[in-house]
């Protein structure tokens, strides 16, 4: 069963492999992350795990990202070229470990089911840390996507301005169905029932507590999708089924060509154009 603990990547090593097409860039944005003075933070999950964070503050800050990485993932991995970006556009940045990764403690990752959790509590943190009253956005990549869309409905607005949701799946049911056809070549029944009952044994959540597309049909945030066309992982028809039940203002961005996770490097212009718009848009703005 793909419920691991820590993550099989070392802090600082990362997969390459869905950036084979623009690896030089990528490497780039990995030096420039790694090389920034950034301060440790922690909190207490809900469930009393301590989490943790790095905060890199930027000069004038004009809002804050909180920077969500994927399943098995790290931030210097999952969101180094966009966090440098943002980091150069007045953007704070908090960039987590999720639960069971890097220092972060758990045994389970619970694809998003608890994590949505814990994005709330690193909300509390940034709004007992934020006497300038700054706009804070959160950015999800995969799982960490899906998981800040389900976070969107637990009470962490007026605080969150926007919401960048990338190639995230529409519910953890549907990830572990695809994934069981295109991985293993199995029907999903009744794997996923016996999967299902060991997450509820082991791990004490069950599938639809990870469900971001009927979290957006609550959903009062303001969403930037954006999702690569050849996404062969989490393909691009679950951020249109998150896009289409939104029920807040939602922006979309298909990338041509990009593979999972890999939008921003694949085309930065875009990607660049859309989030200073979405900024532009909502940093003035307070959620309802």
């Amino acid at each position: 069963m793909a419920l691991p603990g820590k993550p099989h990547m070392k802090q600082g090593e990362y997969d390459l492999r869905p950036w084979k097409n623009c690896m030089e860039q990528h490497l780039e944005d990995h030096a420039w992350y790694v090389k920034q003075q950034m301060e440790p933070v922690t909190v207490q999950s809900q469930d009393h795990l301590k989490l943790h964070g790095s905060y890199l503050k930027c000069e004038d800050p004009k809002r804050i990202v909180l920077c969500v990485h994927g399943f098995r993932g790290d931030p210097s991995h999952d969101a180094a070229g966009i966090a440098r970006y943002l980091h150069e556009h007045q953007c704070d940045l908090l960039l987590i470990s999720q639960r069971a990764s890097g220092q972060s403690e758990g045994n389970y990752i619970t694809f998003g089911a608890k994590e949505k959790q814990d994005v709330k509590c690193w909300c509390q943190y940034l709004e007992a840390h934020n006497p300038n009253h700054l706009p804070v956005y959160l950015y999800g990549v995969s799982m960490g996507c899906t998981t800040i869309l389900c976070a969107s409905v637990l009470g962490i607005t007026p605080l969150v301005h926007g919401l960048i949701a990338d190639c995230g799946y529409s519910s953890i049911r549907s990830i572990l169905e695809a994934q069981a056809r295109s991985a293993f070549h199995m029907p999903p029944y009744p794997i996923l029932q016996i999967m299902e009952w060991m997450c509820i044994l082991f791990a004490g959540f069950r599938f639809s507590e990870g469900d971001a597309e009927a979290a957006m049909k609550q959903n009062r945030i303001p969403v930037l999708f954006i999702h690569g066309s050849e996404d062969h992982f989490v393909r691009k028809e679950n951020t249109l089924r998150n896009y289409e039940a939104c029920a807040a203002e939602k922006e979309l961005l298909l990338v041509d060509g990009a593979s999972h996770a890999n939008s921003y490097t694949v085309n930065e212009a875009a990607c660049q154009s859309c989030l200073d718009a979405f900024f532009r848009k909502w940093d003035g703005e307070e959620v309802q």
